[in-house]
């Protein structure tokens, strides 16, 4: 496999015109879904992942974002959206697409009060109005540093203004007749996203912003409304960062702020006006000069806790619309209201027709910014269709969340009058009530919080707060099948299955809930900058967390390709549904991929193939077993001999040609360091008798010579996986002590000279500490105090207790489940029902030796799920399984798996002669032994070594018959005598 991905480009059985080659062809016998041209992984993905750090080497079709860029000794990454990719059409076929990962999306609505003169309408001297902040946390998953932009320089930006994904409708007991009069219709009013030319006041309205880009700083000047953006962000390895709206100057009168005087006029908006900034010290205050006016007028005395036993309070009612109908405006002033076509959940929802005109869904994506665009002056009228097109790159960061919201976002809610003073004059009870005298607190607490919405990924503890609907628990295990860094779970309808499916969850929540008081630390917590947790209240309190990889140089083992991401790859089509697969796309193991065998509970445990409509669409709910089929695909047809390009030295940026290394693995010199040239010390070249330059030419050739490595090599000291000793398996296990692995120091590769069994998911382990065994008392969900510390590490290290009991183990999986009939079958679960068919022999081992205790002994974070999957046993177990610093298979077969077989090669042979006269008297004995070993050659040598029995048609997914001779289809392989020796009589 290293060899064929070291070409320029992929042989042509591997590529395709239309779609890409799967590494498992679909066939008839893998079921009957309803869409066939999805091929089972993709060899071009596989190929452009191994490839990722070549900065060295353009292929065709590829820009800056293909690769990883270094400075000369550490690496990073731009955002990679495929150059051919667009809204409609997310090809990747030049490009391992990357982005980072949404983690959460909240819209915080808070209210406060200002003064002014006294209204003759409602009698006081207060002014009330809202604010609807929105705070993202973005999540860079990667082993190295992100840059959020694209290859041209564009910055990477979200939609923006909450109207484009869900539109809120407001309601309140306010009216310019008198105070408290009976609700009000819901209205679109104050909190449309546009300022309507109709209505007069261009700074009466939020300000809506077509799309918005992420900063290191963003700040608007007042007076001018000019907008002052810093450098586009670039998060570290694993770090989490928090982001919300530019920094204003803080004014009591929101018509002498900033904001509108960034716009040109009533229907202006302009792209990227308002780019988010990283952090937010949860100060609502900040946000002041968002704020909408409401009503002017009111009386201190109907505020929540002013003190005046009034009977009833100035309440608010929010929700969101549920029909292109409710987008009236103000009071049925249809020409007030949103444009339907500007409610971007109406393109990519399947609710919507022109009938029903329902809104059920809420939308949120983000992508690649087109920077021409940018600041342009773009107006708004009618239902015109806003102009220009932000995003020239759309990545799968989009959420199509069909959750129902049959709740109000706020029901009765009750505006607060905290931290007001100086209200009250005895000599005038009247003038009290109304406010006349009241003045808010110096730095008191306003604006106040008094709801939110939006959505999470979801967390280990059960939610506390916020997750909707109430009073249920639809947690999953995020880091196997629910992983927000898989893309095929994002767009669920709002059934009981989807939502346990989704990596997501919905929450809304508002200030007077029975729960105890919310308040936005609770729900957010972080120190405003580059702190916070993966989810919300009770959640895991960590701020880095690498999940993802992007190797260092290609893996040197098939294990060492876990790290890619299962996806479809390539493929053109007109199809609308075959389009969206592209979302969702459904393997067996999203989280962790080749070298693991995790059921997936969509899937019933006897099938590999089954189709779930839990996406609103009959086309969106094929599920695959990905994983299981693609390791019976790899492991007894390919291996990674290490016999690849790769990096003239660790972190430079030079080259080494597959030639050059091949030369280095076959050189007959004396002087010559062979081991050079292969990076996996278990394997021994062997020239086959041929000279060192023709094994090299061979090898090297572009189109055939990955065939025929395996001829030339041999393995030293193979291990036999059906082997029931336990020594045998501590011998193997524990001789990996000591073992050199590299490590990512301040995102340099280091090497880690380790006395312990250690294991990396990574081939360059995020840290050099292991979080479970050397961080002392630190819990898991936890986190760690060192800022330069990895909150949870990728790197294990194994006692050698731990060891034998894994041993131990392997050998009751091996009396349970073998004799294992090839790698494949020791690989993957078992097609069945039962303990066997949840997990791989060696995941039951590792699971049964205590090694994820840390993990699997919190119990509030062992889930078993009751919500109707087909397959309940994968549901049950940690919430963390899989998650990094968790030990799974591929973490051990990418260290073994090179050395491991399902059968013996060698054998030693005894015999015993003698010679007897006519009475049977023997005369003499002899005894000898010979070591005799299966060589790569036939015994018919008609057909060549590399001739398979029988192999797979990578196009049709046929398996063929080759032109074996007769002789060779009997005998197989010819046995060569390694060794012969004559015993002696004691040693028999």
């Amino acid at each position: 496999m290293n060899i064929i991905f070291s070409q320029e480009k992929l042989p042509a059985e591997f590529r395709g015109d239309t779609a890409d080659i799967g590494l498992r062809p679909y066939t008839s016998e893998d079921g009957n879904p309803s869409d066939r041209n999805r091929p089972i992984g993709s060899w071009n993905q596989l190929y452009l992942w191994a490839n990722v750090w070549d900065s060295s080497t353009k292929r065709e079709g590829q820009d800056a974002s293909a690769t990883l860029q270094w400075n000369g000794s550490a690496p990073s990454t731009l955002i990679a959206a495929d150059a051919a990719a667009n809204l409609e059409m997310m090809d990747n076929r030049y490009t391992y697409m990357r982005h980072p990962i949404l983690l959460r999306y909240y819209n915080f609505i808070g209210s406060y009060l200002t003064k002014n003169d006294r209204q003759s309408q409602n009698g006081g001297w207060i002014n009330t109005a809202v604010s609807v902040v929105p705070v993202y946390v973005w999540w860079n998953p990667y082993n190295v540093d992100m840059k959020f932009q694209g290859a041209g320089g564009n910055p990477w930006g979200s939609y923006f203004g909450e109207h484009r994904f869900k539109p809120m409708l407001f309601a309140d007991n306010i009216a310019s007749s008198g105070p408290l009069s009976s609700l009000k219709m819901y209205t679109e009013h104050p909190l449309t996203p546009y300022t309507q030319g109709a209505f007069g006041a261009i700074h009466d309205r939020q300000v809506a912003d077509f799309g918005a880009s992420y900063r290191k700083t963003s700040r608007l000047n007042d007076g001018t409304g000019e907008v002052v953006k810093g450098e586009v962000s670039v998060l570290k390895a694993g770090e989490i960062v928090v982001f919300s709206q530019p920094s204003t100057t803080r004014t009591n009168k929101i018509q002498n702020g900033a904001v509108y005087k960034s716009k040109s006029g009533g229907y202006d908006i302009r792209t990227d006006n308002f780019a988010f900034r990283e952090g937010w010290p949860q100060d609502m205050s900040e946000m002041v000069s968002y704020g909408v006016n409401i009503y002017t007028g009111l009386q201190y005395q109907y505020f929540e806790r002013s003190g005046y036993p009034t009977e009833n309070k100035y309440t608010f009612w929010a929700r969101f619309a549920e029909t292109d109908n409710d987008l009236i405006g103000n009071e049925g002033n249809t020409s007030l209201g949103t444009p339907p076509n500007h409610v971007l959940c109406h393109k990519y929802t399947d609710e919507y027709n022109s009938n029903s005109k329902k809104l059920g869904t809420f939308m949120m994506g983000a992508g690649i910014m087109d920077a021409s665009q940018i600041g342009k002056d773009t107006r708004l009228s009618g239902a015109s269709t806003p102009d220009p097109v932000v995003f020239s790159k759309m990545s799968p960061t989009m959420l199509n969340l069909n959750w129902g919201f049959e709740e109000q976002i706020m029901q009765a809610t009750k505006i607060p009058v905290d931290g007001w003073i100086n209200f009250k004059r005895d000599d005038d009870e009247d003038g009290t009530k109304r406010g006349k005298y009241a003045e808010p607190e110096p730095n008191g607490p306003f604006p106040y919080f008094i709801a939110y919405y939006g959505v999470s990924v979801k967390w280990g503890k059960p939610p506390v707060i916020g997750a909707y609907p109430e009073g249920k628990d639809y947690r999953a295990k995020t880091w196997q099948h629910s992983s927000p860094l898989f893309w095929g779970g994002q767009m669920p309808t709002a059934s009981e299955l989807g939502r346990l499916y989704s990596p997501y969850q919905f929450e809304v929540k508002n200030a007077n809930s029975d729960f105890f008081p919310i308040t936005i630390s609770n729900i957010l917590s972080n120190d405003g900058t580059r702190l916070s947790p993966f989810g919300g209240p009770g959640a895991e309190q960590v701020n880095k967390i690498v999940a993802a990889e992007l190797p260092f140089q290609q893996p040197s083992s098939l294990a060492g390709f876990a790290g890619c991401r299962l996806t479809p790859g390539w493929y053109r089509s007109d199809s609308r549904a075959a389009i969206a697969k592209r979302f969702a796309y459904q393997s067996g193991v999203p989280g962790v991929g080749i070298g693991n065998a995790f059921a997936d509970p969509m899937l019933p445990a006897d099938k590999v193939f089954s189709h779930n409509e839990i996406m609103g669409d009959a086309a969106l709910g094929d599920f695959w077993d990905h994983g299981l089929m693609i390791n019976d695909a790899l492991w007894d047809s390919w291996f990674a001999s290490s016999l690849a390009a790769r990096p003239s030295s660790l972190g430079g940026t030079g080259r080494e040609e597959l030639k050059t290394v091949l030369q280095q693995a076959f050189s007959t010199d004396a002087s010559s360091n062979r081991a050079s040239g292969i990076a996996n010390r278990r394997f021994m070249p062997d020239l086959q008798g041929k000279p060192s330059e023709a094994v090299v030419e061979e090898l090297a050739r572009t189109d055939e010579g990955y065939k025929h490595a395996s001829k030339y090599l041999t393995v030293a000291g193979g291990f036999n996986v059906n082997s029931t000793s336990q020594r045998a398996w501590e011998a193997t296990l524990l001789g990996l002590k000591k073992r050199k692995i590299l490590y990512s120091r301040s995102g340099r590769p280091s090497v880690l000279n380790n006395s312990q069994t250690s294991f990396s998911r990574f081939g360059v382990a995020s840290s050099d500490k292991s979080h479970v065994d050397d961080y002392g008392s630190i819990g898991v969900t936890q986190g760690i105090p060192d800022g330069e510390a990895m909150a949870w590490s990728d790197l294990r290290t194994l006692s050698d207790t731990q060891i034998r009991s894994l041993a131990r183990n392997m050998v009751k999986e091996v009396k349970k489940r073998g004799p294992f009939l090839n790698m494949s079958d020791f690989v993957n679960r078992r097609l069945q029902s039962g303990e066997m068919g949840v997990k791989g022999a060696l995941q039951a081992a590792i699971d049964e030796s205590s090694i994820n205790s840390t993990f699997d002994e919190l119990s509030d974070m062992v889930i078993a799920p009751k919500g109707g999957y087909p397959n309940q046993d994968a549901a049950r177990g940690s919430v963390y399984t899989a998650a990094p610093g968790y030990l799974i298979q591929s973490d051990v077969l990418a260290v073994l798996g090179n050395i491991l077989t399902t059968r013996d090669d060698t054998f030693t042979v005894r015999a015993y002669g003698e010679l007897t006269n006519r009475e049977g008297v023997v005369l003499s004995r002899a005894w000898c032994e010979a070591v005799v070993q299966r060589g790569i050659n036939y015994v018919d040598p008609v057909n060549s070594p590399e001739t398979p029995a029988r192999q797979v048609n990578m196009k049709s997914g046929a398996l063929e018959d080759t032109e074996l001779s007769a002789v060779n289809k009997a005998f197989g392989r010819k046995f060569n005598i390694v060794s012969f020796r004559w015993l002696s009589p004691e040693e028999v």
